[in-house]
């Protein structure tokens, strides 16, 4: 149900041009919603929560590393800012193919 929701939103999208004050063509989206739309907070913090619940399932595993060990939080600690994610770890070249494996895996979730 909540899937389909999602998908429904995504799928819904549209807009048109307004030349001279007449509207054009409809336009339909394809993928994702306009830049500004009331949902994109909302959709941007279920990925957010679903790339900090992957991140700290592999910290769990000793699949990653925090450079340096923190005793505020059990969480990987990530930062965000608007549509911008900083994720710093440990400088070790499998660890970062680790990561890259991760993030595909999470990109590949969200299509």
């Amino acid at each position: 149900m909540w899937v389909k929701w999602i998908r429904t939103t995504l799928d819904l999208g549209t807009s048109s041009v307004l030349l001279n004050g007449v509207p054009g063509k409809v336009i339909h989206y394809r993928r994702g919603v306009r830049q500004g739309d009331s949902q994109s907070p909302l959709l941007f913090v279920l990925a957010a929560d679903l790339l900090q619940s992957i991140l700290n399932k592999a910290k769990d595993l000793s699949l990653i590393k925090l450079p340096i060990p923190l005793n505020c939080s059990s969480d990987f600690s990530i930062v965000q800012y608007a549509d911008d994610t900083l994720i710093i770890m440990e400088a070790c070249s499998r660890k970062l193919w680790t990561l890259k494996a991760l993030l595909q895996s999470f990109g590949t979730s969200l299509d």
